[in-house]
């Protein structure tokens, strides 16, 4: 049996950049099938449906988000350039932040949920032990500067505000001063 020359990773790269650069609702059999240049077929030998394919997008969308924060994480100030991460990818990677963010998500029904699935427990540990607060205390500075920064973010990637990065970061800086403080 001769190899295929269109592999798995093949159809999710393309459609992962179709997602990236042209928005989620890019991601259709035709566009993708005319990038690769090959007929539907090879796309639903890797994937059962359109659902399971836009499953995988979502979870590649997810890693990148992932490198992209971490990849900007300062380690004196943790949660500070978490968010200053955060409100750059919905500036710069404005269709993935949309992607990831502006669409219900399953399972999320409560600001501890969204702790859970965002949350760094790690960076809430060592937090806690820097500013000598109880790590209860520090969840809920994360939890706030996760809706604050969502806020941010969602202006600036729906074209709402053309904010820049150093408004932004001074915004941010400002809003997690005062969310430590109403902490002790």
């Amino acid at each position: 049996m001769p190899k295929q020359r269109i592999t798995r990773e093949m159809i999710l790269d393309v459609a992962f950049k179709l997602a990236k650069d042209n928005g989620f609702e890019q991601v259709v059999l035709k566009n993708i099938a005319d990038e690769i240049e090959c007929s539907v077929q090879p796309i639903y030998s890797y994937f059962s449906n359109m659902e399971t394919l836009k499953e995988a997008v979502v979870a590649e969308a997810m890693k990148f988000y992932n490198k992209f924060i971490y990849s900007r994480v300062e380690k004196e100030r943790v949660l500070e350039s978490m968010a200053r991460a955060n409100v750059a990818f919905a500036k710069y990677e404005t269709n993935l932040f949309k992607l990831l963010f502006l669409q219900k998500l399953n399972g999320l029904n409560s600001f501890n949920d969204i702790y859970e699935w965002m949350g760094d427990k790690q960076a809430t540990a060592q937090l806690s032990q820097k500013l000598m607060l109880p790590e209860e205390n520090i969840k809920e500075v994360y939890i706030m500067l996760i809706v604050f920064t969502h806020g941010v973010a969602t202006m600036i990637a729906t074209g709402g505000a053309n904010i820049s990065d150093e408004e932004s970061s001074a915004i941010l800086e400002k809003a997690y001063n005062a969310f430590v403080k109403a902490q002790k």
